[in-house]
């Protein structure tokens, strides 16, 4: 008995372009779905404005410095956060920067020369003025 192979690898190559075409179809939704929930320049600004009193706040509370933001940087839709990014007013050399969770600006967390951050107060020290 003979079986004919050009039926077979007509079937295969048809099934190989459905997948193909319907992986092509999935990706391309995910990225335009993902791609155009971003924030416009307007909202973005906005938030930027919120966070700095937030941050100046957060520094003076833990590090008793006081800091000028300078730029930031929103990483949508990879983690939902804001990053402000500047330095201490008396330390211009010293470059400060402060994630917070969009859109409800809870503090997730801070960076800066390794000095610096383990000069950080404790939520004891704190809470006991």
């Amino acid at each position: 008995m003979k079986f004919p192979i050009q039926p077979l690898l007509q079937i295969r190559m048809i099934r190989l372009l459905k997948l193909f075409h319907s992986t092509f179809l999935f990706v391309t939704l995910v990225l335009i779905s993902t791609g155009c929930g971003g924030l416009s320049h307007k909202e973005e600004q906005a938030y930027f404005e919120k966070a700095i009193p937030i941050g100046q706040e957060y520094f003076k509370k833990y590090y008793v410095v006081e800091v000028e933001f300078t730029d930031y940087q929103i990483l949508l839709p990879m983690s939902s956060t804001i990053v402000l990014k500047g330095y201490v007013k008396d330390d211009p050399q010293t470059s400060v920067s402060l994630s917070l969770y969009l859109p409800s600006l809870e503090i997730d967390s801070e960076g800066g020369p390794g000095e610096f951050i383990q000069k950080r107060k404790s939520e004891e020290e704190v809470n006991s003025k």
